[in-house]
């Protein structure tokens, strides 16, 4: 039975976003994912990057991460002269 629940959700600049859910009986094996999840939401490029931490009656365990990057600038078009 799950007991603990690492929720990842991943927003992009464009508006389009992601979400996973992993489960686990237990509990240091679910910190252990929230901390790798963390590490990977920290050095990614997408604009939103959520990871939350609770147990099965969604209570956090630990206080949810976000991490908030810059948007890219867009690329100026080419023209043609």
């Amino acid at each position: 039975m799950n007991n603990y629940y690492v929720i990842e959700i991943q927003t992009n600049a464009d508006g389009t976003s992601g979400n996973f859910i992993f489960g686990y009986a237990d509990e240091k094996e679910a910190e252990d994912k929230f901390l790798m999840i963390r590490t990977f939401a920290n050095d990614s490029s997408v604009w939103i990057h959520t990871v939350m931490f609770i147990d099965k009656f969604g209570r956090n365990v630990q206080p949810p991460v976000c991490y908030k990057h810059p948007v890219p600038a867009p690329e100026p078009e080419e023209t043609e002269e």
